[in-house]
């Protein structure tokens, strides 16, 4: 009996290091990365004949240029679709430069993209065009704020979001806030009584009773809140009086840290046929209402280009932003294992552990380890929001997926010391913020030095366990299983030591049949304009901090529930201060006179 044991120990032994090298991974891929199920349900697949379309050869080859999505045809019939464009999109930016797109080691370097400038001192940004010997320049921290474009918090406690608001103060007073009986009473300060309960207290040092925040802004009031210092931290209050337990994350602009001590840098992109349509837009010639969706609207943006003795090669492709994440290549243990552009960074006096302080720029080699790919499509003007990260940036929660055998399985939170953005995988706490961007200085966050946290992705592919997050999807393992099985199909159709095989597809949301996005997540409602496919979706290197089981991409890029729109300028948090290329380029020219 006991030999038996050891023979069944063994088999499973050896079945385990067979499934592991039996993972899609190439000879040049990371061996230390997210491991992809390899009995998943093929639920959403690519065809060989197929994916060979992709690639503007005609044939799938390692490294190959593959062309963009037509956008324009988009059939929008199922999850599998967004699932399929969202993967060749990816497939395409990050395919190398040449003949028609020029100079750049890849299509994101070329000038069917623009780089999105920074807020100046006028609150504008530009479209910097991708011009040869142009290099592009990347920032220490990401911006993101919510619907009302105020900074955002977590509540610890259910996950929700909330927006932070100045409070209300009169002339020569303090914050005020409502009492029991609704009238505006100021805040001297706020402690702690003798149970630990917090207290606001007004000027005669006597406890308000049951104070609430006076909201001002009138969309979505009840998911804003104010804050008031407690000490050396900060509690925060809504409308209804309660006191949200937070820290302010990585929306109020925290720095992210690998583990090797190389700090993130992020750069916004627009194509060409954004870009067009926000000049056209803003200059009153076409309509700004929703980003383009139809053929019609893909030639009058072209119109508009060709107006300007400019050719727009993926006007299919219509309207695309992207962000994306980077890390010094030289950093890095297996810089080859990722797709890298040359840079210009800040660099820092680092002596002082709790605050970095800028000393210049130097251009270096930059390795991309997160992208997010938004694009509108046909029937979809919400557009679609997909997310892609490195295999090897940080370790997945537990999650469920349905194998071939129809049964769900259960795969345990990933451990290790290899990642990343991860020392080892069983240290706690997760995704707590260790410091902050004040501009390109950067402030540690007491009682942490500027350092790496310790990251977990808590929703691996964009699904809360036990909810259901679509309505194609019975499970959050049958919308996991799609996600999985679509990654699978890709690195197994890329050949040989494909550069995009490193890369997985996180998930993309997006709302059912293009309706105005409400912000809230399939899973706690059904009506129309909640997010659907993978509706609690975030990228470990942008959302770090932010992950919740409540929250989608289009919470922060909606109007809220009150009111949902489809207006641009609400959708994309940079369109409204982006200049239309005519002012960009005039602006451009000034500086070079200068």
């Amino acid at each position: 009996m006991k030999n038996k044991f050891k023979v069944i120990a063994a088999v499973v032994v050896f079945g385990f290091l067979l499934w592991r090298c039996s993972t899609p991974h190439s000879s040049n891929a990371v061996v230390n990365g997210s491991i992809l199920p390899p009995d998943v349900l093929p639920s959403c697949t690519v065809t060989k004949d197929t994916f060979n379309t992709w690639f503007a050869s005609g044939t799938a080859t390692e490294n190959g240029l593959v062309t963009p999505a037509n956008s324009v045809t988009f059939p929008h019939q199922n999850n599998c679709d967004f699932y399929q464009w969202s993967e060749r999109m990816f497939s395409w930016v990050t395919s190398p430069a040449s003949g028609a797109y020029g100079q750049g080691n890849t299509i994101l370097e070329s000038p069917v993209f623009y780089s999105v400038s920074p807020v100046d001192s006028a609150n504008q940004r530009v479209l910097i065009p991708h011009l040869p010997n142009t290099i592009l320049r990347m920032s220490n921290h990401l911006v993101k704020n919510g619907p009302n474009r105020l900074p955002v918090i977590k509540d610890k406690k259910t996950g929700k979001l909330f927006e932070i608001e100045t409070p209300v103060v009169r002339a020569n007073t303090k914050a005020l806030v409502k009492n029991d009986v609704g009238a505006a009473v100021e805040v001297d300060h706020v402690q702690t009584d003798a149970k630990g309960a917090i207290v606001f207290m007004d000027k005669a040092g006597k406890p308000i009773p049951h104070p609430k925040a006076i909201i001002q802004h009138k969309n979505n009031p009840q998911h804003i809140v104010h804050r008031f210092a407690l000490g050396k931290k900060f509690v925060f209050l809504d409308s209804a009086g309660n006191v949200i337990e937070s820290e302010e994350g990585q929306a109020t602009n925290d720095a992210l840290m690998a583990k090797n001590g190389a700090l993130v840098y992020y750069l916004s992109f627009v194509n060409d046929v954004y870009a067009y349509y926000l000049t056209g837009a803003k200059n009153g010639q076409i309509s700004g209402s929703q980003f383009p969706t139809t053929a019609a609207a893909r030639d009058s943006i072209c119109a508009i280009a060709q107006a300007n003795h400019v050719t727009l090669p993926d006007s299919n492709a219509l309207a695309m932003e992207l962000k994306t994440s980077w890390v010094e290549a030289s950093s890095l243990s297996d810089p080859n294992n990722y797709v890298t552009v040359n840079a210009s960074i800040p660099t820092y006096d680092t002596t002082n552990s709790a605050q970095w302080i800028p000393k210049g720029e130097k251009i270096v080699k930059m390795a991309l380890v997160g992208m997010h790919i938004v694009g509108s499509v046909a029937g979809h003007p919400e557009m679609i929001w997909a997310t892609f990260e490195h295999l090897n940036n940080a370790p997945n929660a537990t999650f469920q997926y349905i194998d071939t055998n129809n049964k769900t399985v259960t795969v345990p939170q990933e451990q290790g010391t290899n990642w990343l953005f991860n020392a080892n995988a069983v240290d706690t706490p997760y995704n707590v913020s260790h410091m902050k961007a004040a501009g390109d200085t950067i402030n540690a966050i007491a009682p942490h030095t500027i350092s790496a946290s310790n990251t977990l992705r808590t929703m691996p592919w964009g699904s809360a366990m036990d909810s259901v997050t679509n309505q194609q999807d019975k499970s959050s393992a049958a919308s996991n299983s799609e996600i999985i099985s679509i990654n699978n199909t890709i690195h197994q159709l890329l050949v040989g030591n494909d550069i995009r095989k490193n890369y997985i597809l996180i998930g993309a949301t997006w709302t059912d049949g293009g309706a105005a996005p409400t912000g809230i997540s399939y899973g706690s409602d059904t009506t129309a304009g909640v997010s659907i496919g993978t509706s609690v979706l975030a990228n470990s290197t942008m959302e770090t901090y932010f992950q919740g089981t409540t929250t989608s991409c289009l919470y922060c890029h909606s109007n809220g529930p009150a009111n949902p729109v489809l207006f641009p300028d609400t959708l994309s948090h940079i369109y409204s201060k982006l200049q239309p290329l005519i002012a960009t380029h005039d602006l451009l020219n000034k500086k070079k006179k200068k």
